[in-house]
This record gives C-alpha cells, structure tokens and sequence, in this order.
C-alpha cells in the first residue's frame, strides 16, 4: 500500500462502519428537509456535439438525417457515413456511421456515436443498436449520464426496454460530478426504472475514494427524493450509559399517507434494542405510534420497554381531539438509553387525552392529564396530583367598542395521586371554579381604561380525612387597567423612528378572606416577572386568590420604523405599590411591604444583524439585584448564528443561595464545505459544565459526513458523554436533522 494513500484507507475504513448496509433512501412521511450535500454545478458528463439540424428539424416528428455520404436501398436501408446526424423530436444521435432500416424504423450506428433521447439519458458508444419507435435497443462499451439527477458512469453494455427502463451490465455508477469520483457502486447488473423511480443492482459493491466499503448481492435506491423502502442512513457512537452503539433504521414506504420504520439499535453495554415508529397521515387527522423493547437489558438484567403515541384529528369545524400518551417501564429509562438531551433530562413524562369545542361564544376543553414520575428523589405522596378528568367551560359574549363585556370561566376537576391505600389516605379531590364577570372596555386612539368586576366561588369536596371535607370559597374581584399612548417622530443615530411613550396603570381590590385551611391541589406562585405584573390573582390554580390592595405603575417606550410600524426597540419599567398587608400566602404567613421589586426589561434590534434582550429585578430594600437574564444574538445569515446568554437568580426560588449560568452557542460554515457548531453551558456557583458539544459538518457535491461529542448532566447528577458519527452517499443515504442546533435556539429566544 502506497504511503501517501495510508490516510485516505484509514478514512474508508471509519466510513465502512457508518456505512451499514443502506438499500435505499427514503424521505420520512411528513419529516423537515435536513441539510443536504451542495448542488454541484459545471460541465455536463458527456457534452453534446455541435449540431447542423435546425430547431424547425428538431421539433417534428419525422427523421432529418444529414451525413457526408449517403447510400440507399429503394423501400429497405439506407447507409449514411461520415460526421452524421439524425434527429426526430428530441432524439439525437450523432455517429461516423449509420444504417437506417425504413422497415423497423431502427438504426444500426458504429463509430464515435453519441446518443440523446428527450427523456434525459445520453450515451456514448461505439457500437449501437436502436428501434426508434419503440425506444428499444442496446449500446456497447457505453458511457452514459443522466439529466435529471445528474447521474453518470460506465457500462458493457446497456439494454433500452422502452422509454422508461434502462439495464446496465458490469456498470460502473455515481451520483458525483464529472471530475469527481469520490465514490462509485459497481454492480454486475443494474436496471434504472424511471417509472418506479428506482434503481436495483445485483453483486454491488460500493467503492469510497477508491477503497471498497460494503457489498451486497441485491441492493435498491431511489434515482428522486420520492419516499421508498430500504435503509436509511446509519448512526454510530459511544456514550458513558450504553457504549458503543450503531443505529440502523430500515423504513418501510407502505402506502402515501403512512409508513413505517423499523430500527436495530445495538449496544455494547445494554444489547440489541428494537424501535418502531408507525405514522400515518389523513385528510382531517394525523399522527405516530412509537415502540421501543430492549430484552434483558446487559446492566439491570430485566427488560426494558418505551410507549409513545400521539395523534390529532378534527371531528368537524368546531370539535378537534388529541392523544398524547407515553409510558417507559421504569425511573432511568430515559436516562439510560434516551436518545435526545432533552429526553434524558426529562423528570415527568406527561400524558393527556383531550376533547376541545371552539365556538362564537362558548369554548369547552375536557383533558384527562396524568404522567409518569422518573424523578427517583420524590415519593409518591409528594407528587403533584394527576386530574382524572379536567372539565373547562368559558364563554363571552360578542360585545362591540365602549359596551359591557360579559364572560364566564368554570371549571371542575378531579384530582388523582397515589398515596397509602392501606389507610386510605390517598389525598384525592373534586374542585369547582367558576368566575363570571363583567367589564368595560373604552378605548380611544391614545388612551384605554377597563373596569372590571368578578366573582370567584369554588368549593371542594375531599376524599380524605379534614375537619371540613367540603369547603367553600367566595370572594369578589375588582380592578380597572388604564394606559395612554403618545407619540411623537424622532431621529436615533440618523435614522427616522417613531418613539412611544405608553404609562400604564393597573389597580386591583381583593378583599381578604382566610384561605389557610383550604386545601392546595394545584396552586403556586408564579415566576415574578414583567407579565406578572398584571395579574388580579397573584397565585395560578384556583385554590388560593390573593389578597390585594395595590397598583402596579408600568411605562413602555418602543421605537417603531415609520411606515411600516415594525418594532425595532422596546423598553419596559414597572412596580407594585402595595396598600395592604399580603395575608393569603403559601406557605401562610402575612407579607408587610409598600413596594415590590422593580421589573426592567428590554429588547432591541441592534442593527441588522444583532439582537438583544434583557430583564432585571432590583430589591429595593436591600438594593441588590435579584435576578437577571442577558441575550445577545448575531445572525447575520440563515446558516451562521452566535448566541450569547447569561442568567442570574438570587431570590427564594434559587437552589444554594443563587444561581448563575452561561450559555454560549454558535454555528458557522468554516468554509463552502464546513460547517462547525458547539454550545457550552456553564454553571458559576457549582463549577461545574451543565451541556457541551461541539461537532462539524462536511458537504461535497456527493457525500456528507458529521461528527459531534456532547457532555451533559442527567436529572439524576450523573454524567453522561458520548460521540456521534453520520456518513451520508448522496441518493443511497440520508442524515437526519440534528436534534438541537445554535440556530433552533437563537429562533427560540428571539421568536
């Protein structure tokens, strides 16, 4: 083996284990266009000669032949030597000489000939048998290429069964642009079906820089991205839970609205785990069926099965449902063998069924909504309660501008966990809610103000044992929301704006009422933040409404392109003066204070291509910051973006104290070909690195390889690395779509 080549043999034999044994491409029902190789673009593989028929002879139906020299037999043959050229319609053939049988109205060509036919394919031969009529033929020792897809390659022979089916012996075939022959599939037969759209050989090897990777006695691929069954493109990889693995999903194309894909993953730690995705797809409904199996898992020595299903359907213009159910036979099951980082942190895994009615007036919404717990540090007894079932009913009245406005929220519910059955303390619970009100939107060009006037009742009934196993609540709820809008046209750093000035006011009146022995089902308290501030009940669920007696004091300013009014800055400020003491709290207590801590916040267009968005909560009393998030984002195309993120947390809420956090991503073509992209998640107060991965992507005309190494922590604090490896052959194998990129979370942040 030649030294220089020792590198390009090693690479080959990394791609022979990626390769697996792709038959066929196929596009997923329904699944998002990965990135795909470049479009390689240049000299066509078999240039056509310079042609003496003029567009009026091209485009009929009858034979124009010009030649040097031309013999004819009355009503048989005719002869034709020296630079020839035929064209009927879109054939070509140019050839040194040519014999035309008037009888079969077939051509017996020798010599230099090149071949065109209407439908894409061109031909170079020396030796040329073909029936025009019925486009049937052979050609010997043949080159041939292929408009469509750009295919091109080598042959003994070809065969031309009619207008759609080619049949190629000892062929030599690639996808590649002239010039490049990175990769090839030899076969000793192969028939290109161009009604089917399908290319099978038999005896294929396929040969990457040169360096045979992978055989196969019969093997299939489309010639179009169309769906067809076969092999996808095999993952391989390594990582701390399951060690070596290799991910070979074969799909099944069964009928256009669903399919099927069948998936072999094996791994060095846990064995032979078989995964099946069915989707399905029709004119009013949609959705998936997943199941994963792993037998005798090699570490816990049981077996090991995953649940997924979802689906969605519209029963009529009014009526929709949904399913969403998942179910995994133990606590670590995601953690050890999901494959996502977002699977593998997951602590709950959520199923619900639900039932929705959207009208003119009334909305109606039933939900049955349980979940699995993973989260092996919290008992059962501590777990949020399951709602079997959750029944919505709202409604409002069509009112125009400056009139009443009447509505109506309600609901029940039955809360569900599992407790000590022995005892019977199982904690369960029945909850009504219901809330009409009334308010009184009036609304000029520059100024609004809303009273608003309702009242809450809910009552209970409980399933185990309390002093009162049926209480009830009402209580009234007043505010009224007012703002103005001024605005006035401005010049920032030379460029026109339209600049708001938009104060806001937000009172509200809850009288207080002892809510310390009601019970808590579903009640918390809400992040603090800006939207927040204009809230009437400053707890979500219906077991606790706080007392209230205060006014927020908000202001935005926006900075809005004239003419078109898009937004280009937005600046918020705001407050909570308090009147009254806050006696209805969780845990109960009373809360003395005149003021709440001051909410800023801030988003901003930097000039394209840089974005930013802010927030802050000050402590007025102690003058120190609570908690603050920081985004700078730079994308100065679709395909190249920075995201920059820093979060701090100092109040109650914070594990440790406080809490701060950077977040760093990007993704960058390093070149036409290459492509990098990396995120770095760092916690300060524990040191310690919550997500890292980087990787590349390379793209030529006809392959693509990617390569990445990840670092994350599960929800259990163990840690888990692991590298992943794709190798894509344009038209044999396809790469999926990279679960999480830099560019998904700058859209994310800045949506």
């Amino acid at each position: 083996m030649p030294s220089q080549n020792l590198p390009r043999r090693l690479l080959c034999i990394a791609m022979l284990a990626a390769i697996g044994h792709p038959s066929a491409f196929a596009a997923k029902l329904g699944a998002k266009s990965p990135t795909r190789p470049l479009s390689c673009t240049g000299a066509p593989a078999l240039p056509m000669p310079e042609s003496t028929l003029t567009s009026e002879e091209t485009s009929d139906e009858r034979v124009h032949v010009y030649a040097d020299r031309i013999e004819s037999t009355l009503n048989e043959s005719t002869r034709f030597s020296g630079n020839v050229e035929l064209g009927r319609g879109g054939l070509r053939l140019f050839a040194d000489e040519a014999i035309y049988n008037q009888m079969d109205n077939s051509l017996d060509a020798s010599g230099h000939i090149f071949l065109h036919k209407q439908s894409g394919e061109t031909v170079v031969s020396p030796q040329l048998r073909y029936e025009i009529d019925t486009e049937r033929g052979v050609a010997e020792d043949a080159q041939f290429a292929f408009a469509e897809n750009a295919a091109r390659g080598n042959a003994k022979s070809i065969r031309f069964e009619g207008r759609d089916v080619l049949k190629f012996e000892s062929v030599r075939y690639t996808p590649c642009p002239p010039g490049r022959d990175d990769w090839f599939l030899k076969a000793g037969d192969l028939t290109i079906d161009k009604a089917s759209q399908a290319g099978t050989a038999h005896n294929a090897v396929i040969e990457f820089m040169q360096v045979p990777i992978f055989y196969s006695p019969y093997f299939s691929f489309p010639l179009t991205e169309e769906r067809k069954s076969g092999f996808l493109a095999p993952r391989i990889g390594q990582a701390t839970n399951t060690g070596f693995s290799l991910i070979l999903p074969y799909y099944f194309n069964i009928a256009p609205n669903y399919d099927d894909t069948l998936t072999a993953r094996a791994m060095s730690k846990r064995g032979l785990q078989a995964v099946n995705e069915f989707r399905y797809l029709g004119s009013s409904y949609s959705g998936k069926f997943d199941v994963e199996y792993l037998p005798n898992d090699r570490e816990t020595n049981t077996d090991r099965e995953a649940v997924y299903y979802k689906h969605s359907q519209s029963l009529s213009p009014l009526w929709n449902t949904s399913a969403d159910i998942a179910w995994v036979s133990d606590k670590t099951y995601l953690t050890d063998l999901g494959i996502g980082l977002i699977q593998s942190s997951t602590t709950a895994l959520p199923s619900n069924l639900r039932l929705d009615y959207g009208g003119s007036i009334w909305r109606f919404t039933g939900r049955l909504s349980t979940y699995e717990n993973l989260d092996t540090t919290i008992a059962s007894s501590d777990l949020p309660y399951q709602r079997l079932p959750q029944l919505l009913l709202s409604g409002e009245l069509p009112a125009g501008p400056n009139r009443p406005h009447y509505a109506l929220a309600s609901e029940w519910v039955y809360f569900y966990r599992p407790g000590d059955v022995a005892t019977g303390q199982q904690g369960n619970a029945q909850r009504f809610d219901l809330l009409p009100s009334i308010s009184l939107p009036l609304r000029t060009e520059y100024l609004y103000f809303t009273p608003y006037l309702g009242y809450r009742f809910t009552s209970w009934q409980l399933d185990y044992n309390t002093v009162d196993t049926t209480p009830e609540r009402g209580i009234s709820i007043f505010s009224v929301d007012s703002g103005l809008t001024f605005e006035r046209e401005s010049n920032l750093f030379g460029s026109p704006y339209t600049v708001t000035l938009e104060p806001r006011v937000y009172y509200v009146y809850i009288p207080y009422q002892n809510q310390d022995s009601l019970p808590v089902l579903d009640s918390a308290v809400p992040v603090f933040d800006f939207y927040n501030f204009f809230r009437a009940n400053r707890f979500v669920g219906a077991d606790r409404v706080g007392d209230a007696n205060q006014a927020t004091f908000a202001v935005t300013s926006r900075f809005l392109l004239p003419g078109s009014g898009s937004e280009q800055a937005r600046v918020s400020l705001g407050q909570i003066q308090y009147y009254a003491d806050q006696r209805v709290n969780l845990p109960p207590g009373t809360v003395t204070q005149t003021t709440s801590d001051t909410i800023g916040e801030i988003y901003a267009r930097l000039g394209q291509p840089w974005y930013l968005r802010s927030s802050m909560q000050w402590d007025n009393k102690q003058h120190e910051t609570r908690a603050s998030t920081l985004y700078l984002h730079y994308r100065p195309a679709a395909d190249r973006i920075v995201n920059f993120g820093w979060r701090y947390n100092n109040t109650s809420s914070a594990t440790n104290g406080f809490d701060e956090q950077f977040d760093i991503s990007a993704q960058w073509p390093l070149s036409t070909r290459w492509t990098g992209v990396a995120r770095w998640n760092y916690s300060l107060p524990d040191s310690t690195t919550i997500l890292a991965y980087a990787g590349f992507q390379y793209t030529s005309c006809c392959w693509a390889v990617r390569a990445a190494g990840r670092h994350y922590i599960n929800q259990d604090g163990s840690v888990n690395n692991g590298v992943l490896f794709e190798f894509e052959l344009t038209g044999l194998a396809k790469m999926g779509e990279a679960p999480e990129t830099p560019v998904k979370q700058g859209q994310f942040i800045f949506e």
